[in-house]
């Protein structure tokens, strides 16, 4: 068996060949297998849908580790200004949100990264191998732009900025599959786009100029005057100071493959002459909710934070995780409510049955079994973690003979749910209102009250308890 993982560059799924095993590879030898994440931009509060993809990156990399690979794994942290658009306009998302708090730029970027870390955190999934910031890599990016001025590659737009000249490069767009040609033949013809002084519609900026009399938070000397960076410059200088200029997976959502990836593609494999740069190109699809797309608008954009308080603690993070693990990466994912109850009762299922079987083996013992052939076919299957979570369930129902085993490999390596763990999430804080109105239903019985009794029993149903008597008096649980 080998890995198979799908590719979007070819648009189909094929067998996993490292850099490192590949005979094509003439880059400097590696020993290690580099992927390289499209971080966050540390401006607002993650949410799940964000989320989502850290832990997309998360899955590949504990995929790769578990199959005795040594990886390098990088994202970074976007914590310098973008303009919200990737048309290269509209107000900079940094300087929008430090306005909004009434705090500096730098003070918001250390604000929502540790928010984004804490985030990783509860959800278990490990700081990357690197987590480089923006700021700290301008020269890079510097160093990157001046390259690629100095084949032709860019020009000026004299009251805007440094552009890059997409009609130079050969094969732009071709992450877009299918039919990128006449989609960009179609765009270039400008019947619907505003130029604004670019030659090409695909053109983009590798930074952009300080407009005149306009002082910003995040703006730097350069040798073009002062400036800020493009939407994209910066994690073409990131991957390729820790990954070098040719690596095995960069990993992003699947909104980056129109604009964001095609663009990082052209001036990469433009100013270090490889193709292609990057051997396999990974992205996670969207997640949904209530069948739609999150929007403030329609109040449906949950944080980590919303997943814990909801009906006053009945959610752990690691509900969200299994939650997660429900569907495949490449596919679209639906979050409602319902769906992350059904997550916790499976996950919470699991672990009872679980509780005191932990068992350490060495992997060789069970090398064999068909429960973890099941397990390596699933994973091998393009990370196919709905088709895993099947096989788990069966092999633990199924008491089979090395499945405790099997599954405390899984679970210490790659599913990370506190499966053998005491189910410490149920601890909580009785809400005083709840302990309110169970005082109240103590004191209408005791006055044979029933009728109102059982009406503050009603009351404290709807605020997702139950109360149960006890000779002490009470006790109060989590309906």
């Amino acid at each position: 068996m080998q890995l198979h993982l799908y590719n979007t560059l070819t648009r189909d799924k094929r067998p996993f060949i490292p850099l490192m095993e590949d005979p094509e590879y003439k880059g400097p030898k590696k020993d290690f297998i580099g992927i390289y994440s499209c971080g966050p931009t540390v401006y607002y509060t993650p949410h799940i849908g964000n989320l989502r993809a850290t832990f997309t990156a998360d899955l590949i990399r504990n995929t790769l580790k578990l199959l005795w690979y040594k990886v390098k794994a990088v994202m970074n942290i976007t914590d310098v200004g973008h303009l919200v658009s990737d048309g290269d306009d509209g107000e900079d998302k940094m300087e929008k949100w430090a306005r909004r708090e009434g705090k500096t730029a730098k003070e918001i970027a250390e604000q929502y990264e540790k928010i984004f870390k804490d985030n990783m955190k509860e959800l278990n999934i490990d700081a990357f191998d690197v987590m480089p910031r923006a700021t700290e890599h301008i020269q890079k990016q510097i160093e990157l732009i001046k390259t690629l001025e100095q084949k032709w590659y860019t020009y000026a737009v004299s009251w805007d900025g440094i552009y890059m000249d997409t009609s130079k490069v050969e094969n732009y767009g071709e992450l877009m599959w299918p039919n990128y040609k006449k989609r960009l033949a179609d765009l270039n013809a400008g019947e619907r786009v505003d130029m604004k002084g670019k030659k090409n519609a695909t053109d983009f900026a590798l930074w952009k100029f300080s407009p005149e009399g306009e002082k910003r938070q995040m703006e730097r000397e350069s040798p073009w005057g002062i400036w800020f960076p493009g939407r994209h410059i910066e994690c073409s200088a990131m991957s390729s100071e820790y990954l070098w200029e040719q690596f095995d997976i960069h990993h992003g959502w699947a909104d980056h493959i129109t604009i964001h990836h095609p663009n990082e593609i052209a001036q990469s494999e433009c100013a270090f002459d490889v193709h292609p740069r990057v051997k396999y190109r990974i992205h996670n699809e969207f997640l949904q909710v209530d069948g739609g797309k999150m929007s403030k608008s329609l109040g449906n954009i949950y944080s980590i934070e919303d997943i814990k308080n909801k009906d006053w603690g009945k959610f752990s993070p690691l509900d969200l995780r299994y939650f997660y693990f429900m569907a495949q990466y490449g596919s679209f994912q639906n979050f409602t409510w319902e769906q992350l109850e059904a997550a916790k009762a499976t996950r919470h299922s699991l672990t009872k049955k679980l509780q005191g079987k932990k068992v350490t083996k060495d992997k060789k013992e069970f090398e064999n079994d068909p429960f973890y052939t099941q397990v390596i076919e699933a994973i091998y299957d393009n990370i196919n973690t709905p088709k895993l979570l099947a096989a788990v369930q069966w092999a633990v129902s199924s008491e089979m003979e090395n499945a405790y085993a099997i599954v405390t490999w899984l679970e210490d390596n790659f599913l990370k749910l506190w499966l053998f763990e005491p189910m410490i999430e149920e601890k909580y804080d009785i809400p005083a209102e709840v302990t309110t109105l169970a005082n109240q239903r103590i004191q209408a019985k005791q006055e044979k009250n029933y009728a109102l009794a059982d009406e503050l029993r009603k009351k404290i149903s709807e605020l997702w308890r139950e109360v149960k008597d006890t000779k002490e008096g009470y006790e109060i649980n989590k309906a």
